[in-house]
């Protein structure tokens, strides 16, 4: 069973879109409101409803690739989503009435629960349950990229992303993604560790005084690099706050944190961690660059 790689939908934008490697694998289509999940999923015009039967189809390390045609909350799906195949690509296409495609589970749970290594999940706008982070880690895994995806801007949950305590996300990589007002507490929680993660290229307006990056364990030998954040409240770690237990060597350059039009007089980056055993470089608070408190 393959994919015909060489007609115009496959080798025009959709090629460029995908990972290197990413042709080698399945390219299975997904809309979970035209499609049947006894459909192949194979071409567009006959797509699975479930991302379920989607990741049934994927086969671990082929870097196989759903793409989100379209979706809302379809009925068959299983709760969390659980991505578990290993190097597996999740993509999310435009949406009718959106920029990007949603995914809203129907009840108090997460919208994705990586479960799996080197998985990848982008072009998408996730949402969540009141006590859940819209992407969750089920597992310790390696190597999730997550880019170019929503949390809070078309719909709420509590955590953007939440790496579960007990959980390590080795060498994660999230960037250029959205945090917005509909997260009721962090953009992203580090529950236990983001072990040689990267948070870079992201923009952060949550509407809550929470500390929109909240490393509240360990992000040992992690990057912190060149995000944006509009905080909610002049407060102590509203961007960015390592708690004690982050002695880590965590690198933190190029951040820049604002509250409307006028000096914070309290310092949005907060680490706690004895010794200043993490690396903090050239980070802004309104337009005054500053060292944590």
């Amino acid at each position: 069973m393959a994919n015909p790689k060489n007609p115009a939908w496959y080798g025009g934008g959709l090629s460029s879109s995908l990972r290197p490697g990413a042709n080698r694998g399945l390219v299975i289509y997904l809309d979970g409101n035209a499609g049947a999940d006894t459909n192949s999923g194979l071409t567009p015009d006959v797509p699975v409803a479930t991302f379920l039967q989607a990741l049934s189809l994927c086969t671990d390390w082929l870097d196989d690739t759903i793409v989100v045609i379209d979706y809302w909350s379809s009925g068959g799906e299983a709760w969390p989503i659980d991505v578990n195949k290993n190097c597996v690509h999740i993509i999310g296409v435009h949406g009718q009435g959106s920029t990007k495609v949603q995914v809203n589970p129907p009840g108090d749970t997460a919208c994705f629960s990586i479960n799996a290594e080197n998985v990848e999940i982008s072009y998408l706008s996730c949402n969540a349950g009141a006590t859940h982070g819209a992407i969750e880690w089920a597992a310790s895994e390696w190597g999730a990229e997550i880019h170019h995806c929503w949390f809070g801007e078309m719909g709420a949950s509590q955590d953007g992303i939440r790496i579960d305590g007990g959980f390590d996300a080795v060498y994660a990589y999230i960037h250029h993604c959205r945090f917005g007002f509909g997260l009721t507490r962090n953009g992203i929680l580090i529950q236990l560790n983001m072990t040689r993660g990267r948070i870079s290229d992201n923009l952060f307006r949550t509407d809550n005084a929470a500390p929109q990056i909240h490393v509240d364990n360990t992000m040992a030998q992690g990057f912190i690099l060149n995000n944006v954040f509009a905080v909610n409240a002049n407060t102590a770690g509203g961007a960015i706050t390592l708690d004690v237990t982050c002695v880590s060597n965590t690198t933190i350059d190029g951040n820049r944190a604002f509250f409307g039009d006028t000096a914070m007089g309290n310092n949005p980056y907060l680490d706690s961690a004895a010794g200043g055993s993490n690396n903090w470089g050239l980070n802004y608070r309104d337009i005054t660059a500053t060292l944590p408190a």
